[in-house]
């Protein structure tokens, strides 16, 4: 974004291992964990500040902000998976000079409206990225980062091309949410379309439960023992997406307006594509580096493709030693969060 850092420290070679230059530069970026910036600025924190949706949804993000007077770049991070877990992000980044938001996505946590896998994310995607650049302490250049589902709200937002996004750094994740997500060679991945559908369906179960918890809706009803605390609904409606799927086996429009592949001209900005050797994802983000090489939409955004493959898996962070039963010892954690500030410095 303007400021131009770069980490120096190599990693082991087993870790790193694939990574095609930074924004700017033309020598190869072959080192992690990045050597951690050391903190300019105080940070002040705004929670749940909200956003509105072109449709009048109202979703709400954590804040993280130099304690400063000027304007800043800042970085947007769009999630399904509560957005108070990446407050360690937000007080590292913010202290490094940028504003971090972090937005709960529509029907989760803190956020309005009814939560549906993947179809919500383009517009809004496009509707928070501009929000976020008119931010009173916004420079008006907004970032995108986050692995994985946040991933995904990434690449959906820049298939928009919002006029103020400057990048995204998606890390493992995929390039098509049929094959290579929901679907592997025709075949349902079952475990993790299942467990995946589980997990999110809680936040939705405990909304539900949230609303229709109201103690004199049941003021008459004897005898007391039969009192039902809140109203549980029928767990197979907590994710009509899942239904969805198995209703689209092939590869329809159902999934085309969501899939990246169908929309790399769309993507008109630099993208650092982080994957792990040991991901389910990982041909998916092979896939979005090489073909965004030649595909996306502007000549600067074909020539600011970059490609950082590291240890590790889908989920466990990059600090494993250890993936499956190969210790791959204690050289082989890095700092992926400093990788990611590196690129968005030079960028």
């Amino acid at each position: 974004m303007n400021r131009f850092r770069l980490a120096t420290r190599p990693a082991p070679l087993f870790a790193l291992i694939f990574v095609l230059s930074l924004c700017a530069g033309e020598a190869s970026f072959a080192q992690a964990p990045a050597e951690q910036a050391k903190p300019t600025y105080s940070v002040t924190v705004e929670h749940n500040v909200p956003a509105k949706m072109r449709d009048g949804i109202t979703l709400r993000a954590d804040i993280y902000r130099p304690k400063a007077d000027g304007k800043f770049p800042v970085l947007l991070q769009r999630t399904p998976y509560d957005k108070t877990n990446a407050a360690g992000f937000g007080m590292r980044a913010a202290a490094r000079g940028y504003v971090v938001v972090i937005q709960d996505v529509r029907g989760r946590y803190a956020s309005e409206g009814e939560w549906y896998t993947f179809k919500n994310e383009i517009n809004d995607g496009y509707d928070t990225v501009e929000w976020a650049a008119a931010l009173p302490y916004s420079d008006g250049k907004v970032g995108m980062f986050g692995g994985s589902y946040v991933g995904a709200t990434q690449f959906l937002a820049a298939i928009a091309s919002p006029p103020h996004l400057a990048g995204i750094a998606p890390y493992v994740t995929a390039s098509n949410y049929h094959d290579g997500w929901t679907y592997q060679g025709g075949a349902f991945e079952q475990w993790f379309d299942q467990s995946w559908t589980s997990g999110l369906a809680q936040n939705t179960l405990l909304r539900a439960a949230m609303k229709n918890s109201n103690a004199l809706n049941w003021d008459r009803d004897l005898p007391l023992s039969d009192y039902p605390m809140f109203t549980v609904p029928d767990p197979r409606t907590l994710a009509p997406y899942y239904r969805d799927w198995l209703a689209h086996p092939g590869y329809d429009q159902y999934w085309k307006q969501i899939s990246i592949e169908e929309h790399y001209s769309a993507i008109r900005v630099p993208v650092f594509n982080i994957a792990a050797w040991y991901d389910i994802f990982l041909g998916g983000s092979l896939r979005n580096y090489r073909l965004l090489k030649t595909q996306a939409g502007t000549e600067a955004a074909r020539n600011g493709q970059r490609l950082f493959v590291g240890l590790g898996g889908h989920a466990g962070g990059w600090e494993q030693e250890k993936i499956g039963d190969v210790d791959f010892g204690k050289n082989a954690p890095f700092d992926g969060d400093g990788i990611v500030l590196d690129w968005y410095d030079t960028c």
